[in-house]
C-alpha cells in the first residue's frame, strides 16, 4: 500500500510540476522583453523561475548567468522527484545522479583546456551530492587533468576519463572525446540499470523510451557528421550513442548514405520518417518537435513513475531551451517573430 501510495505521489508531483510550464501568454510576454534584464526581471515576477532569483542582484545579470539560473531550477526540480523516487524502492534517479555528475565533470575539463575561462558552474541540489561518487566542491577547483584524476579516483568516471590524459592539441586533455566516452557510459549504464531494477511493463516502457531518445539523438549527430566530414562509416558508427531502436538495416542504410540530405531521406517508411520530409525545418527542430510529442503523450498517460519522471524532464528541458533562444534571440537582436520560430511547444 505505501509504495503504492508513494507511486501514485511520484506520478502527481510530476504532472503539477508540468502544470507549471509556461503558458502562451507567458511565452508572448517573454518575447516582447527588449533586454535580457527584462526576460530575468520578467521570469522573477511572472513564472515559477522566481524561486532561483533570490538573493541574486538582478542590476549585475548577464546573458550566461540567467541561463544558468534557469537551468538551476530544472536541477531542484529533478532532485525533488527522485527523492520521491527513491522513497519507493525504484533506483532510476541514479541515472539522474550520474547526469550531474557528468555536468560537472565536463565543466571541470573545460576549465582544464580553458576553453571557456569565463564558464560557470550550476548549482548542485544536496540530493546529487551525497549520493554523488565525486566531490562537487573540489571539482569546481580542478585547474589540470592530473588534479581531476585524483579527485575521481575510486569513482566509476577514472576509466573512462584517464585514456585520454594525454590527447588532443597541445597535450590538452580531449574534450569531445572524454565528452562522447562520457555520454556513451551514461546511455549504457542507464540501460543496465532498467535492466536490473525493474520487471514487466515498467522495464519495457522505460527501454523503449530511452531507445526512441538515443534514436533521435543519433540521427542528429549521422547529419551534423556527414554535413560537416567525409568520415567513413565505420567510423562514424562509433560516434553513435548505444541502445537505440533502430534496426541495423535502417542504421547501416543512413550511415551508408552519400549526403546528410540523404541519410535523412532515408528514414522514409520509420518512426522518423519527419526528418525525410522536413521541408527546410532543422533536423534540430525536428528531433525537438519528436521528442516533446512523444514525451508529452507519454507524461499524461503512462502509469509508470519512472517513464513519467523522465518525461517531465526532457519537457523541462525543451522549456528551458526555449528560455535560452528566447534570451540569445533578445540579445543579438533578432525579431520575436523568428526566435518564435525556434520555440517547441510554447504554450501548449
Amino acid at each position: 500500500m505505501r509504495a503504492t501510495s508513494a507511486s501514485n505521489s511520484v506520478l502527481a508531483k510530476a504532472r503539477a510540476m508540468y502544470g507549471q510550464r509556461l503558458t502562451a501568454q507567458n511565452y508572448n510576454e517573454l518575447l516582447a522583453c527588449r533586454s535580457v534584464g527584462e526576460v530575468a526581471a520578467y521570469l522573477k515576477a511572472q513564472t515559477a523561475y522566481s524561486v532561483v532569483f533570490e538573493g541574486v542582484s538582478m542590476g549585475a545579470l548577464h546573458r550566461r548567468q540567467l541561463e544558468i539560473l534557469v537551468h538551476d531550477l530544472l536541477s531542484m526540480r529533478f532532485a525533488s522527484l527522485c527523492r520521491y523516487e527513491k522513497f519507493i524502492g525504484d533506483k532510476f534517479y541514479e541515472r539522474f545522479v550520474m547526469s550531474s555528475d557528468i555536468d560537472l565533470l565536463l565543466y571541470a575539463i573545460r576549465r582544464i583546456n580553458r576553453a571557456h575561462p569565463d564558464d560557470i558552474s550550476k548549482n548542485v541540489p544536496d540530493f546529487f551530492l551525497r549520493h554523488s561518487d565525486i566531490d562537487a566542491q573540489k571539482i569546481r577547483a580542478v585547474n589540470d587533468f592530473d588534479t581531476l584524476m585524483s579527485v575521481v579516483e575510486g569513482s566509476q568516471y577514472k576509466a573512462i576519463l584517464e585514456p585520454f590524459a594525454s590527447r588532443g592539441e597541445g597535450g590538452s586533455p580531449d574534450y569531445f572525446g572524454m565528452e562522447l566516452a562520457l555520454n556513451k557510459y551514461f546511455y549504457s549504464h542507464g540501460v543496465e540499470l532498467v535492466k536490473a531494477s525493474y520487471k514487466g511493463a515498467t522495464r519495457k516502457e522505460l527501454l523503449e523510451t530511452i531507445a526512441f531518445i538515443v534514436d533521435l539523438e543519433n540521427i542528429v549527430s549521422i547529419y551534423r557528421l556527414k554535413r560537416l566530414t567525409d568520415m567513413p562509416q565505420t567510423v562514424l558508427h562509433t560516434m553513435l550513442m548505444p541502445n537505440g531502436a533502430m534496426s541495423e538495416k535502417t542504421l547501416g542504410r543512413i550511415l551508408s548514405a552519400e549526403s546528410a540530405d540523404a541519410a535523412l531521406k532515408a528514414l522514409k517508411g520509420t518512426p522518423y520518417e519527419a526528418f525525410s520530409q522536413r521541408n527546410g525545418e532543422s533536423v534540430e527542430d525536428i528531433a525537438g518537435r519528436l521528442k516533446y510529442d512523444y514525451c508529452k503523450n507519454k507524461l499524461r498517460f503512462s502509469s509508470k513513475p519512472s517513464v513519467v519522471m523522465l518525461c517531465y524532464v526532457k519537457l523541462a528541458e525543451n522549456e528551458v531551451q526555449n528560455i535560452t533562444h528566447i534570451i540569445e534571440g533578445i540579445r543579438y537582436n533578432i525579431p520575436a517573430e523568428e526566435i518564435s520560430r525556434l520555440l517547441i511547444g510554447a504554450g501548449d
